[in-house]
C-alpha cells in the first residue's frame, strides 16, 4: 500500500520525495505508537482478539482513507494513522501469538518462522499488488493516437513520453496517464483493504469455534 501511496504523492499529486516522506511518517509513526500500547492489553484483551480486530480496524481504515482521499488531507491523514495503528497493533499480536505458542527450547525456531513469514508475506504482497496495478493501470489506460506505446506501460513511463512531446500533446498524455493510475490505485487499495477484512473475518471465526 505504501509502495503506491508513494508514487502516486509523487508522480500524480508531484510532491518531492521529501514531501512524500513527510506525509508518509505518520503511519509507521502510529505503528511505533501501537506497538507497547498492544503490548499492555495483551494480557487482558488476548492475543488473539487484538490479532483480528487490529487487522480489521487497518481495513476499516483503507476503506474510510478511499472514500476521503480527493478530499480534505487531515481526513484521509487521519484515516491512515489510524490504519498503521492496527498494522502496528496487529503485528505486535502476530508475534505474541506465535512466541507464546512455542516451547521455550523452541523459541530460536519460532522467531525463525516469524522472521521468515514477515518477510515472505511482504514480498508476496509487493508481487501480487504490484502486479495488480500494473494490469489495472494498462487496461485503464486509453493512448492517444500517435503515442509510444511504452506509455501505456506505468505511469513513470508516460510521464518520461510525455517529456518528449509538445505542450498541447504532453499535457493531454499526463492527464490520461494520471487518470488510469488513480484507477488501479483504486483498485489495488480496495483489494488489500478486502483482504484484510476477509483475513481478520476468518481469524475471528476460525477461533470462536475454538
Amino acid at each position: 500500500m505504501e509502495l503506491v501511496f508513494s508514487q502516486r504523492l509523487q508522480l500524480v499529486l508531484g510532491l518531492s520525495p521529501l514531501q512524500a516522506g513527510l506525509i508518509i511518517l505518520p503511519i509507521p509513526l502510529a505503528a511505533f505508537i501501537a506497538g507497547p500500547l498492544t503490548g499492555l492489553a495483551l494480557p487482558r484483551v488476548g492475543a488473539v482478539r487484538v490479532l483480528w480486530s487490529s487487522l480489521l480496524l487497518a481495513g476499516a481504515m483503507l476503506i474510510a482513507y478511499l472514500l476521503a482521499y480527493q478530499g480534505a488531507t487531515w481526513l484521509w491523514l487521519t484515516a491512515l494513522s489510524l490504519m498503521g495503528f492496527g498494522f502496528g497493533a496487529a503485528m505486535t499480536a502476530a508475534s505474541s501469538v506465535i512466541m507464546l505458542s512455542a516451547p521455550e527450547e523452541r523459541a530460536g525456531m519460532a522467531a525463525s518462522i516469524e522472521e521468515v513469514s514477515f518477510e515472505l508475506g511482504g514480498a508476496l504482497g509487493i508481487a501480487f499488488l504490484g502486479s495488480l496495478m500494473s494490469g489495472l493501470y494498462t487496461y485503464a489506460m486509453v493512448l492517444p493516437q500517435g503515442i509510444a506505446a511504452q506509455a501505456g506501460d506505468s505511469l513513470d513511463e508516460a510521464l518520461l513520453v510525455a517529456e518528449r512531446l509538445a505542450p498541447a500533446e504532453a499535457q493531454t498524455l499526463t492527464v490520461l496517464a494520471g487518470s488510469a493510475f488513480d484507477q488501479a490505485f483504486f483498485g489495488v487499495i480496495a483489494a488489500a483493504a478486502t483482504l484484510l477484512v476477509l483475513v481478520s473475518l476468518v481469524i475471528w471465526r476460525r477461533t470462536s469455534t475454538v
